[in-house]
């Protein structure tokens, strides 16, 4: 009988262990669901919210391109006065958008969702700004950057519904994009040929100013310290002598077709020296080689009064050949430049010469006197009317704090005046 009373004894454990493991079997199997309820629905949250940022990315690329390309029809000086219209933004940004999907459903940007003004990367902000730097301020005139949010939420589209969460009581989710922010930021770089001014501006130069600014006027380089600009040499050892001679290079390698023949034949670079100081060279076709920020140029600040010395032309200069003073062999380099490419820059103005020139980087607390290799951050149009001879040696100018648009690509620094009409994402 003993016998007996033990086996029922460990009958009745096995029976309780049997239980024991039925429980925890399905305490674990609950559990089990329950993970993979959070991984499969929180899995398809982020791989919703992925889907949004691209969205928010292309929709914004959109919104500034389109912005870009305004820009692009109109003369520089109409830019700072263009004023968009949040709807014809929007309606780009819109289109875009509803061409995508985020969790199969097609995505509409709510127009509060788009934000419209200036992009500042001299400064860490996560917004976009007005022209007084408020962050997160629109400004519809004469923009560079534009914001958008895609949603998925009670707001825009509707939250996502979930899949095994329900079981938790969680039937849907909100899921919302990283701001995205696109803006017509510097070019990389400018091309052969399309720098030919023998000096550069110090990034100072654009530092905390507003659009409506006139950043330059007088360019005085006796001494540079005082204009924020200096002499430059490309990327060549840099001296009095050999930036005379680059000088009188920059107009022998320029191989300028007249586009319009009908007033007569403008001369190219060679031929109007021959024509005007008989100085017979051959041309150097590589004179001005491509640019890219980053590159280092070689400068020298102070007075270098013989840039401004030597033979000119007399006032009834036509753009071909007119009268030589002082000295027929040997021009004034700096005049010369201004008397020869100021009738072939395309800017409808032969009074002037709108010419693209070097920002260089200066991060003292004052403008520096720069000498030696400098780094380039960034590039500005500049228009010179008039250079002025010893005891001044300086340059009449105008340079605008606001930018203007060239065609290409943009992803540079903002230092300079020149911005991409393609733009890029900088947020």
């Amino acid at each position: 009988m003993k016998s007996s009373g033990n086996q029922l004894n460990i009958n009745f454990k096995k029976k309780k262990q049997s239980g024991n493991v039925i429980v925890a079997t399905a305490i674990f199997l609950f559990l089990f669901i329950g993970i993979a309820a959070l991984a499969i629905d929180v899995g398809r949250l982020f791989t919703t919210r992925n889907e949004l940022q691209n969205i928010a990315d292309a929709a914004a690329l959109a919104g500034a391109r389109y912005i870009g390309a305004e820009y692009s029809k109109l003369e520089p000086s109409a830019i700072p006065n263009k004023t968009f219209t949040k709807n014809e933004i929007w309606t780009v940004i819109e289109s875009v958008a509803s061409q995508n999907k985020a969790a199969n459903s097609s995505i509409s940007i709510d127009i509060d969702d788009v934000l419209v003004g200036f992009w500042d990367a001299k400064v860490s902000v996560e917004d976009i700004i007005d022209e007084d730097g408020n962050v997160g301020v629109e400004t519809l005139l004469a923009p560079d950057a534009v914001r958008v949010i895609a949603r998925r939420d009670s707001s825009a589209n509707n939250p996502i519904t979930t899949i095994f969460a329900q079981i938790f009581g969680i039937d849907s989710i909100s899921v919302t994009s990283l701001k995205a922010i696109a803006a017509l930021s510097g070019p990389v770089n400018v091309g052969p040929g399309e720098m030919e001014c023998p000096f550069g501006l110090s990034q100072k130069v654009f530092e905390g100013k507003t659009p409506d600014e006139v950043c330059v006027e007088v360019i005085a380089f006796s001494p540079t310290t005082d204009s924020c600009a200096g002499w430059h040499n490309f990327f060549d050892s840099m001296n009095a002598n050999a930036a005379a001679e680059k000088l009188i290079g920059l107009i022998q390698g320029d191989n300028y077709i007249d586009p319009d023949l009908s007033d007569g034949e403008l001369l190219n670079g060679a031929d109007w020296l021959e024509a005007n100081f008989d100085i017979k060279r051959t041309p150097d076709p590589d004179v001005t080689p491509p640019v890219s920020e980053g590159d280092e140029f070689e400068f020298q600040g102070g007075t270098i009064s013989s840039l401004f010395l030597g033979g000119y032309l007399g006032n009834d200069y036509n753009g071909n050949s007119g009268t030589v003073y002082d000295n027929e062999k040997k021009p004034a380099p700096m005049i010369a430049l201004f008397d020869y490419f100021r009738f072939r820059d395309g800017d409808n103005d032969d009074s002037q010469w709108t010419a693209r020139v070097p920002v260089y980087k200066d991060t003292g607390d004052s403008c520096i006197n720069p000498t030696g290799s400098i780094k380039i951050v960034g590039f500005a149009d500049i228009v010179i009317f008039s250079p002025d001879p010893p005891p001044l040696s300086s340059l009449k100018v105008h340079v605008s704090c606001d930018f203007n648009v060239i065609e290409g690509r943009g992803g540079g620094s903002n230092f300079g005046n020149l911005r991409g009409a393609i733009p890029t994402l900088v947020k």
